[in-house]
């Protein structure tokens, strides 16, 4: 039982330092991109609107937010699960990316950037937990 335990520890690890990172990396987007004063957030036409207006810069941002936010999950899981650490990455990974398609699917987005996301989540788990196996000095495995 104990060792449910430390993987769903290392879910949860992994899951909370990547949305503390995402969001940390959107804040700064969204202090050099802000939205239009007096901008609804709850209208979908007026979010449609500024998404359309977004400089490829703010979105490019959004986009690394991602990466790193993935990349520090995986370290996370690698940090707390020693073994099944590549599964578990996997597993956090796979829940990042149906956020972002529950993302993609509210705000329209570039397809370019429906792509490039979709594609980083998983890899950038699976490189953190990598990293941190490389720092103990451990093999790669599964």
């Amino acid at each position: 039982m104990r060792i449910w335990l430390v993987r769903l520890a290392a879910i949860v690890a992994g899951l909370v330092v990547s949305f503390v990172l995402i969001t940390a990396v959107q804040q700064i987007s969204v202090r050099l991109f802000p939205s239009p004063g007096g901008m609804d957030p709850n209208d979908p036409a007026a979010i449609a609107r500024f998404m359309q207006q977004l400089p490829i810069g703010a979105l490019l941002l959004v986009a690394l937010s991602y990466a790193v936010g993935s990349l520090g999950g995986g370290v996370g899981v690698g940090l707390v699960a020693r073994s099944a650490a590549y599964g578990l990455a996997a597993v956090v990974g796979g829940l990042l990316t149906l956020a972002g398609f529950m993302n993609l699917a509210a705000i329209p987005h570039p397809a370019w950037f429906a792509v490039v996301t979709t594609l980083t989540y998983v890899p950038c788990t699976l490189l953190g937990t990598y990293a941190v196996a490389r720092w103990r000095g451990q093999p790669p495995r599964a």
